[in-house]
């Protein structure tokens, strides 16, 4: 059955082409997210990294990662570019809340914290009735919402998380649908995924097996993605695990206990588990 959400991205589209009247509520609402935006962008205290711990946002994340996050973080201090992308990536989210307001759509619960099983997270908004989180994307990061390649690729635990915030708010007012509204960074194209009951997890039943893994101290979980084979015999990181933060040591036991590899391919780096054939591109030592 269709809802009024599905047609969000539609009604935005008419909204910016027809022009709407905005409410004073709905214009301070957006003037105090960049207030409050700015003033943690420019304020080192207020920006300061959080400790390990469960939260909604990373119940979706491997088991192997995780625990990596509580026995041996990595110190990581964002670049000054980084976290620009970062800020304007939260004016865009809260550039199209503000935008699903004054398109018609009932937008309420912004930042509602919510509980599951003892572990806590904080809801973007419920959109006529419905719990939606709104993600900012890469035009390659897009297409898991444009065209629901997150059902079968969701490498940052995203349906998970939606699907503790379904659950959570489920216990309040039976909650049983979620979505993703997003927007591709780069040409501002806007997508909505819908969640229905069927596509989540059992969040709760989630957190229950990541305590018991963060409580093994001295057990760590299995990797959590093959390697990937080359043409000529030798073994790379797969993307995923290329972009983790702790590939270093998770695979300090790779080319015969020597660790990983790093070559500079015109494409990337390339972390070699295994080398068969030596690369004949640049090695980062």
């Amino acid at each position: 059955m269709t809802m009024k959400v599905d047609n969000i991205v539609d009604d935005i589209y008419r909204c910016v082409d027809d022009g709407a009247e905005i409410c004073e509520d709905d214009m301070e609402f957006f003037l105090d997210f960049l207030r409050s935006e700015l003033t943690t962008f420019l304020n080192p205290e207020e920006r300061a990294e959080r400790k390990p711990g469960l939260r909604m946002s990373n119940i979706g994340r491997d088991k192997r990662k995780l625990w990596y996050d509580f026995y041996h973080p990595v110190p990581y201090k964002l670049r000054p570019e980084q976290r620009i992308k970062f800020f304007y990536g939260h004016m865009l989210e809260a550039f199209l809340l503000f935008m699903c307001k004054v398109s018609g759509h009932d937008v309420r619960d912004m930042q509602k914290e919510v509980k599951l099983n003892g572990v806590t997270g904080h809801i973007d908004a419920i959109i006529d009735d419905v719990v939606v989180d709104v993600k900012s994307a890469s035009s390659y990061g897009f297409r898991k919402f444009s065209r629901a390649e997150l059902f079968s690729n969701d490498p940052f635990g995203y349906i998970a998380q939606i699907s503790g915030y379904i659950q959570a708010l489920d216990n309040e007012e039976s909650m049983e649908r979620g979505g993703f509204l997003a927007i591709d960074k780069q040409y501002g194209t806007l997508a909505f995924l819908p969640i229905e009951e069927m596509d989540t997890i059992d969040a709760s039943k989630r957190i229950d097996e990541l305590r018991d893994v963060i409580a093994s101290k001295d057990v760590v979980p299995e990797r959590c993605h093959a390697i990937k084979m080359e043409d000529n015999g030798n073994e790379r990181l797969c993307t995923d695990c290329s972009w983790c933060d702790h590939k270093h040591r998770c695979w300090s036991d790779s080319n015969d206990g020597d660790g990983l590899r790093t070559f500079k391919y015109s494409t990337g780096y390339h972390y070699l588990t295994r080398v068969v054939k030596e690369p004949r591109v640049e090695e980062l030592l």
